[in-house]
């Protein structure tokens, strides 16, 4: 961790994300509908991959099934 070079953002953007999948789960939200996963720039290929991979796993998911309270 820390090893961005953009000083501490990678530190920063998984606080974030462990915070978001609280939130998620405590809205009734699938865990595996979140990822976070370190790329860096120079690994163009593994984005696009992760990123067809990601969207095959929500398609698979379908969409979300949510009840709006009234």
């Amino acid at each position: 961790m820390g090893d961005c070079h953009y000083l501490d953002g990678n530190v920063k953007a998984e606080k974030m994300f462990d915070t978001v999948c609280k939130i998620t789960e405590l809205l009734g939200i699938e865990k595996e509908r979140l990822r976070l996963k370190w790329i860096s720039s120079s690994e163009g290929i593994l984005f696009a991959e992760t990123a067809r991979e990601f969207t095959r796993q929500i398609q698979e998911m379908g969409p979300l099934n949510l009840v709006r309270a009234a």
